[in-house]
């Protein structure tokens, strides 16, 4: 290991290496890694897994680390590959509204720079302001958008990886069309860089929309907000984003927004992104149906209140202590069943849960916390992934642990079971990191 420090000096510099102490910033559930290295380009990049592959060394990808937090406890790390250096706009084509971007560039920078040309990726994930492009990638991080917009693999076009040994790849194109066979783009988007790191991305773009504002109301029962919920999905209006939130969510993100949506069971917020005219009918008729539903007019937000309010639904964090978070996926209509599902084993482990939904797709995140010390929070919270799990499997779906401590990881399947799909994945695990130096154990089926 001491000799493949020196080599990976030699290729990035002393000045962009961390070893021993200085990488503590980087373990991954508290496995220290030997050495941190920050590849300031694409042949570095090379270079660095090219080494490691030689020296069998387990290898790390790094953006900002914002999704650090999904796969299981890592057997061994021997080297966190940074990908912050890799932070520059390659190309940008407005006419086309297309973009190809290095993978360490965060979101929100990117962003802002799109805005400037009126244009913009609509991908927010939780933590977008920080959170690098090829760690969105590589978790395959959505968030409120992916109603209207898709996830990242439908927004993806083209990208350039290095594989485990250090070869380069490049595919897809700059422009938007169809294509006949397989889509080798979409294979490593969401397989946390266990089949080749991402360095560089090609997106296709959408423009501004001219408006964008909110309709939040709290309803008096959990019955009615899905009753609303369902009446806005099967109508003619075009939400970007239409979010249930349960009482305990939804008193949060009015504390770290400063908009409160009221005394509530549960409540309801619908974004609409149009024309301005566009806009107020489609949030009128909302307003409409949520009457209807025995709910209030609630409230409708614009501007600063608008983007505050859905920053804080994006980037809601568990609290402190022992805490942990899950995502499942349920088929639509039983996000009202699974909301339910998640207060009532919460309350049987002891545990306060806020359940945020992505009601329009049948996303939702459970943000469960238990208070006190030694190892029962722990073993309460690992008690609640079992029958959460088995329920999304009832409704249809799935359950992954999105964040926990590695005491309650290593305590549960961190993924859950896979199917009639893991022989493919390992499959291609085999193929294309067949020494499993790229993030070995933390995905799927122990891959």
């Amino acid at each position: 290991m001491t000799e493949l420090v020196k080599v990976l000096e030699g290729v990035v510099g002393a000045a962009h290496l961390r070893a021993d102490g200085e990488a503590r910033a980087y373990a991954v559930d508290g496995v220290v890694p030997r050495v941190a290295a920050f590849p300031g380009s694409v042949e570095e990049v090379s270079a660095v897994l090219a080494a490691c592959h030689q020296a069998r060394a387990a290898v790390v990808p790094w953006g900002a680390g914002t999704s650090m937090g999904l796969g299981a406890v890592p057997p061994r790390v021997d080297v966190v590959l940074v990908l912050a250096r890799l932070n520059h706009v390659i190309d940008h084509e407005p006419g086309d509204m297309t973009s190809t971007v290095q993978a360490g560039m965060v979101l929100g920078e990117y962003q802002a720079y799109l805005g400037r040309h009126r244009q913009f990726l609509p991908l927010d994930p939780p933590g977008a302001h920080r959170a690098t492009i090829g760690g969105v990638l590589a978790a395959n991080a959505s968030g409120p958008r992916r109603l209207r917009y898709g996830t990242a693999r439908d927004l993806l076009i083209g990208e350039r990886v290095v594989h485990a040994d250090g070869t380069v790849t490049k595919g897809g194109a700059k422009v938007v069309k169809n294509v006949t066979g397989y889509d080798m783009n979409k294979l490593y988007v969401g397989s946390l860089g266990t089949l080749g790191v991402i360095v560089e991305a090609t997106f296709r773009l959408y423009p501004l929309p001219p408006a964008e504002r909110t309709w939040v109301a709290p309803f008096p029962t959990a019955a009615q907000a899905r009753e609303v919920v369902a009446k806005i999905l099967d109508s003619p209006l075009v939400p970007t984003a239409v979010e249930l939130l349960n009482e305990a969510a939804a008193a949060e993100v009015g504390r770290r927004s400063g908009v409160s949506p009221g005394p509530g069971a549960a409540v309801v917020a619908v974004s609409v992104a149009s024309v301005p005219e566009a806009v107020e009918a489609q949030l009128r008729t909302a307003q409409g149906m949520g009457r209807e539903a025995g709910g209030g007019d609630g409230q409708v937000l614009d501007g600063e209140a608008h983007e505050r309010f859905w920053a804080a639904v994006r980037d809601f964090e568990p609290g402190d202590g022992a805490a942990m978070v899950l995502k499942a996926s349920v088929l639509i209509a039983r996000v009202g069943d699974a909301m339910w599902q998640g207060e009532s084993i919460a309350a049987k482990q002891g545990l306060r849960v806020a359940v945020i939904s992505e009601a329009g797709t049948g996303i939702l995140r459970y943000y469960l916390r238990a208070e006190g010390s030694g190892a029962d929070p722990f073993r309460r919270l690992a008690g609640a992934v079992a029958p959460l799990r088995s329920f999304a499997a009832e409704a249809g779906g799935s359950l992954v642990v999105l964040q926990a401590p590695p005491e309650v990881k290593t305590a549960v399947d961190v993924w859950g079971p896979v199917g009639d799909a893991y022989p493919l994945m390992r499959g291609l695990k085999e193929q294309f990191d067949p020494e499993r130096i790229l993030n070995p154990g933390r995905f799927v089926g122990g891959l």
